[in-house]
């Protein structure tokens, strides 16, 4: 008689999962951005609690602009090759730590440029941490690297042209972050024509802050994969040219509800999404400023919606297939996936 796993934090931490969307600077952990301020000698609340505080945004945020905010106090402590290597580090072990068999990390390096590093300079610091993490925890973490909505195209285009220097050392796609709502899908064409030129892939924050169009325009400009997007959700044509795109949708429930995109968990469109044959994944955004961990983000769809072993595995298969790696490393993963027991003998 075969019996189901139990679907337990504990047994949902241990299953291999795998995520295609985290912000590094969103993500850091307290010790590490204690030992990033050791750096440079910066002050930082000596209780963790109030460190807490400043870097966690609550779950009624009014926007995502205060959402952002909380990512201020972190940027002004990744602006040494020294502090980059640790935030590196950093986020492989809380990979590792979370059951995660992949993840590709995403930062923007113009946020890291304040104190006289180039853009080469902070790629190139920030690849040294993740490959230190991935060699002592051996997780293979790789890298996107997004341009920010709100600076000049050239200067994303920059970005973009310098990120290609790295498609063999981590950097696998390249992104847009930043203030969806003020700079649309169709502002940041160029700079997105200008980065596919490169031949690194595109995944792109659309619908999440801004309308539907973001969206449509962003498949069109050749996306593969979609940030949030959860303002697709009932507008049928869209669904379908993002089906028809083979994209994936990267989900990230608790950000989504902070930052008011969606009003409230029970509206969140998986249900719709998934139904509709999307590739649908799901994602922390940013596990430091929302709190949350990939474990903690299942088990909430699981109280919600009732997602179970069969459309986690699903849902893990779809992040897989829509990684930014060649198709061996994903058929390695795939095979720990389908050795994972979920059900018991």
């Amino acid at each position: 008689m075969s019996h189901v796993k139990p679907f337990t934090k504990e047994n949902v931490q241990q299953y291999p999962k795998v995520e295609l969307h985290c912000h590094l600077d969103g993500s850091l952990s307290l010790s590490a951005l204690r030992k990033m301020a050791a750096v440079t000698g910066a002050e930082l609340p000596a209780d963790d609690a109030a460190l807490y505080d400043l870097t966690t945004a609550p779950l009624e945020t009014d926007s995502l602009i205060q959402y952002l905010k909380r990512f201020q106090i972190v940027t002004d402590l990744m602006q040494t090759p020294e502090q980059l290597k640790i935030a590196g580090y950093d986020m492989v072990e809380t990979a590792a730590k979370d059951g995660l068999i992949y993840l590709e990390a995403r930062f923007a390096p113009q946020i890291s440029t304040a104190k006289g590093l180039s853009v080469e300079e902070v790629i190139a610091a920030l690849l040294d941490g993740l490959h230190a993490g991935t060699k002592h925890f051996g997780i293979p973490v790789n890298a996107i690297v997004c341009a920010m909505r709100d600076r000049p195209l050239d200067e994303c285009i920059d970005v973009f042209q310098t990120a290609a220097k790295f498609k063999d050392q981590g950097v696998v796609g390249l992104d847009f972050a930043g203030d969806e709502f003020n700079h649309p899908a169709l502002e940041i064409a160029p700079a997105v024509k200008a980065g596919l030129k490169t031949g690194l892939p595109f995944t792109l924050h659309a619908g999440e802050a801004g309308p539907v169009d973001n969206v449509a325009v962003s498949l069109t400009l050749g996306a593969k994969r979609i940030g949030h997007s959860v303002h697709m959700s009932g507008f049928p044509a869209t669904i379908e040219q993002a089906k028809r795109a083979g994209a994936t949708i990267e989900m990230c429930p608790s950000s989504n509800v902070q930052t008011k995109a969606i009003d409230g968990y029970e509206n969140f469109p998986l249900a719709e999404f998934l139904s509709a044959g999307l590739k649908v994944t799901l994602n922390t955004d940013d596990r430091t400023v929302s709190d949350v961990t990939l474990t903690s983000e299942v088990m909430k769809m699981h109280e919600q919606f009732g997602l179970n072993w069969s459309l986690l595995e699903r849902l893990t298969l779809n992040a897989i297939d829509g990684a930014f790696i060649p198709e061996d490393q994903k058929e390695q993963l795939r095979a720990k996936v389908r050795a994972a027991e979920t059900v018991t003998a």
